[in-house]
Formats: C-alpha cells, sequence, structure tokens
C-alpha cells in the first residue's frame, strides 16, 4: 500500500479535500488535513499514520501493563493487520488522521485511568477523537472497560476500582456531550446513520443495544464479513474459546471472588464488553452494518487475550504453572495464525484492488485513443456515456475471487472506479485531461439525444461524436442505474 498508490472511490473524489468532513460531522478533519499530503501521497501519509499508530501501540502496552517483549510485538502486530487499519490505509488521504483520532482515544484512556484529574483532558482528547471520527468513542470505551477488569484481576483496591470507573464514565459523557453541542453548528448530512447521534427513541436504543451484541458475535463466531471468511474466523473462533477458558482461569487462579463485589464487578464489566466492542451500533442507531473502518474496537478482544495471556503465568506453580504456560503457548500461537492469515486477506485485497485499478487506467487509455482518433482535441469538453449494469464491465470478466471484497470497506473493484458519475474526475486526475464541467445533468439530455441514440457502442466505428459541442463516446446504454 505504501510503495504502489492503490486509489479507490473516495481517493478519486475527495483529493485534495476530506471529502464529507463537516458536512458529516467530522469538522476537524479539515484543519488536520493540511498537516499532511492533500495528494493523499501514500509514501509520506502511510508512513505518518504507520508512526501515529506505534506510539498508540505503546501507550496501549503501558496502559494494560503488558510487560514481556512478546506481549509488546503482539500488540503492535494485531494492530497492523487488523482489518480496520487494512480499510484506513484504503482511505490514504485521511489515514494519517484516522491515526492520530485513534491515538487520542488511547491517550485519554491512559490519562482518564492513570491520573486522579486525567479526565480532564482525556475528555478533551475524546471530543477532538470524534470531531476527526466518530467511531473510536467505542474504542476508548472497549479500552476502559478492559482495563478496569484487568485491574480487578490484579487485586486493586475494589472501591479506587469503582472511582476511576465512575471519572471514566464522566469523562465519555462530558466528551459526547460536548461533541453533539459542536455538531449544533454544522449543517449535517446523513451517512450509514452517524449524524443521528443523540436524535434516536428509547426503543430503538434498546434495539441497538441488542445488534451490537450480535453483530459482534457474527463477526467473530457465526456469520463474518465477506473477507474474514475461511482462516481468519477458523482462528477467531478458537480465540473466542480461548478466551472463555483463560477468563474462567483468571477467576479463579487470581481469586477475583474472595472479595464478592470484586467478582460481580468482574463479571458486570466482562458482559459488558461485548456491547462497547459494538458501540458504533448504539451511537447510530440506524446503522445495520458498520463499515470496516468503524469495527477498530473489536481489536480489544485480542488485546484482551495478550494481558491475559501474560496474567495467567504470574504467581503459579507445579501443575498450575504446567497448565498456565501451556494455555499462554496456544493463545500465542493461535494470536499468530489470526494475524498471518488476517495480513494475507489484507495484502491480496492490497492486489486485487491494484489490479482493478491497472485493468480500468488500462480501459480508460484504449477510449481516450478512440476518442483522439475520432477528431478530439485537448481541450475540449468530454465524456464517456453509458454503463454495463447490472452486468460487470468487460474488463472485470475475470473476477479474481472480487467477491470476498464485498464488505471490505475501501476495497475497490473494477466497476467502483468506473462510475458514471466519476469517469471525469479520474480522467482529470490520472491523467491531466481537462473534461470540462459537464453535470449529470447535462450527460441525461446527451443520451436523450437521437444521435447518441444511433451512435453504435464501443469499440465499433462511429462510437466517438461531438454532440451538441461535447465529445461523447459511447459505451453502452443509459447509465441511469448506475449513478
Amino acid at each position: 500500500m505504501i510503495s504502489n498508490k492503490i486509489t479507490n472511490l473516495d481517493d478519486i473524489v475527495c483529493v485534495p479535500g476530506v471529502g464529507g468532513g463537516k458536512v458529516l460531522g467530522r469538522w476537524l478533519q479539515e484543519p488536520i488535513h493540511d498537516m499532511f499530503s492533500p495528494w493523499s501521497s501514500p509514501a509520506f501519509n502511510g508512513i505518518m499514520a504507520i508512526i501515529i499508530l506505534s506510539f498508540a501501540a505503546c501507550v496501549i502496552v503501558s496502559l494494560l501493563k503488558i510487560k514481556s517483549i512478546t506481549g509488546a510485538v503482539l500488540t503492535g502486530v494485531i494492530i497492523m493487520t487488523l482489518p480496520s487499519t487494512a480499510s484506513n490505509m484504503y482511505y490514504m488521504y485521511l489515514a494519517p488522521i484516522f491515526a492520530l483520532s485513534i491515538l487520542a482515544s488511547v491517550l485519554n484512556v491512559y490519562l482518564t485511568s492513570k491520573y486522579t484529574y486525567g479526565f480532564i483532558l482525556g475528555a478533551i482528547l475524546q471530543f477532538l477523537s470524534m470531531a476527526c471520527y466518530q467511531a473510536y468513542f467505542g474504542l476508548a470505551a472497549s479500552l476502559f472497560v478492559l482495563v478496569y477488569f484487568l485491574m480487578l484481576i490484579d487485586g486493586t483496591n475494589v472501591m479506587l476500582v469503582i472511582k476511576k470507573g465512575l471519572r471514566s464514565l464522566l469523562c465519555l459523557i462530558v466528551a459526547m456531550a460536548g461533541y453533539l453541542i459542536s455538531l449544533k453548528f454544522v449543517d449535517l448530512s446523513d451517512y450509514k446513520g452517524l449524524s443521528n447521534i443523540g436524535q434516536t427513541s428509547a426503543t430503538d436504543i434498546a434495539l441497538s443495544v441488542l445488534r451490537a451484541y450480535h453483530r459482534v458475535l457474527q463477526y467473530f463466531v457465526t456469520v463474518p464479513e465477506s473477507f474474514m471468511r475461511g482462516a481468519p474466523t477458523i482462528f477467531n473462533r478458537v480465540l473466542v474459546v480461548l478466551f472463555v477458558i483463560l477468563t474462567v482461569l483468571l477467576f479463579i487462579w487470581k481469586k477475583a471472588f474472595s472479595e464478592v463485589l470484586r467478582g460481580i464487578i468482574a463479571i458486570i464489566l466482562l458482559a459488558i464488553l461485548p456491547f462497547a466492542l459494538g458501540l458504533v451500533y448504539v451511537m447510530a442507531p440506524e446503522l445495520s452494518h458498520a463499515s470496516t473502518v468503524m469495527i477498530y474496537s473489536y481489536s480489544v478482544f485480542y488485546f484482551f487475550l495478550i494481558a491475559g495471556m501474560e496474567r495467567i503465568m504470574i504467581g503459579t506453580e507445579g501443575k498450575t504453572k504446567k497448565i498456565s504456560v501451556l494455555l499462554a503457548s496456544l493463545i500465542f500461537i493461535v494470536l499468530i495464525l489470526e494475524s498471518y492469515s488476517t495480513a494475507r486477506v489484507i495484502n491480496n485485497s492490497y492486489y486485487r484492488s491494484y489490479v482493478a485499478q491497472n485493468r480500468v487506467m488500462q480501459y480508460y487509455n484504449r477510449i481516450l485513443s478512440k476518442l483522439e482518433d475520432g477528431g478530439y482535441q485537448y481541450g475540449e469538453p468530454m465524456t464517456i456515456l453509458g454503463g454495463f449494469y447490472p452486468d460487470p464491465l468487460p474488463i472485470a470478466a475475470h473476477s479474481m475471487h472480487s467477491a470476498y471484497l464485498a464488505d471490505f470497506e475501501g476495497a475497490t473493484t473494477e466497476e467502483l472506479l468506473f462510475l458514471p458519475s466519476n469517469r471525469d474526475r479520474f480522467i482529470q486526475i490520472w491523467f491531466g485531461i481537462d473534461t470540462g464541467d459537464i453535470t449529470m445533468e447535462k450527460k441525461e439530455k446527451l443520451m436523450a439525444t437521437d444521435e447518441f441514440k444511433e451512435m453504435p457502442i464501443y469499440p465499433a466505428e462511429g462510437c466517438v461524436k461531438q454532440i451538441d459541442g461535447v465529445w461523447v463516446v459511447k459505451l453502452n446504454r443509459d447509465d441511469s442505474q448506475e449513478n
């Protein structure tokens, strides 16, 4: 992704800006965007995103009190092989901003859980994080739950954990309230329900809570995303089993019920954890299926296993020691296998998108050559009309298993790079040709003319013609179903 330029639909349409930004409630994206490459350079934005995520990994290691090199390395491996991280990289023009938002959420958890008045700065950081991307609120909530569960397992005073938990809750409430107030000064559009945060009924919220639990279960166990089917989900299912065994042993060996209140709160936190992982569904109750970018909080499941893997080996001896070493070793091995399987999926997705981009580029080249042969002169208005919906593009006849990209947010196929509404933009950026200001209304009028209807379709002779002062290439039938 960093050594090649792999674009997608948003990357074409939005650069050198941020796309939705303010109208999607992400009003801080635009001011931060100028700190990085406005033209979505992967060699700059990609590397900066990785550096920022590296700081986040360091904070997480400290936050969860992971002490081994193995645990620290695994934390970084998990972050870099998350499908959510890959999805962020697909939106390269926003990748470092996403990374900063993640870092701000992680720092919020660190400061709030560590310092008495850290929640003040923590709330500010969370507020700013949401102004960049709302969904990372769920990452902060999930980390809070994990941190306080681990504190209880480690034997921290129960009342201290309760106080810290209440401060954390206050921090999240203040951050959310501040963010909702800030939206009063923004004209919002709707995107996957996130613009309706704080505007839903109690019934919808109750249903969204159930949906949050259900979606998390689906992702890890029952109905995985298209790109997670096969090995990634098999290993996830094994990890869920190991998660259950690990949790039971932590409760027994760490004597969580030596104080009844400690055990009860630990169980409550465990029950809340899946809800926190899927919190984006509660933040936006209209959301039925979160995009890959939105589910970064799922990473906390893996962080739980890493932190628990270390703790299960502390203070054990004899037969118990052997069992703990065996369990920790199994968790380590399966985490590595899961990371490898998702890394494989990610790189296959990158390569498939790279192939799609090259196929489309060559297709445009052939079409533009036909246009030049027809008498077109650079600088004259031009457009490519007609589509193939619902059939695939001719250049996508060999699918290369593109179906597995269906749920992978940001991953692109030929059709997504050749949408009728964005062809002009692609030509402007990648070929440097001024296509003229041909609106969709103008295109519809051109397609309604008898001249257009009588034209043969590309690549036949006569598929290029100047109509009403606009050079037109006719590909196929009407585009209306594809817009």
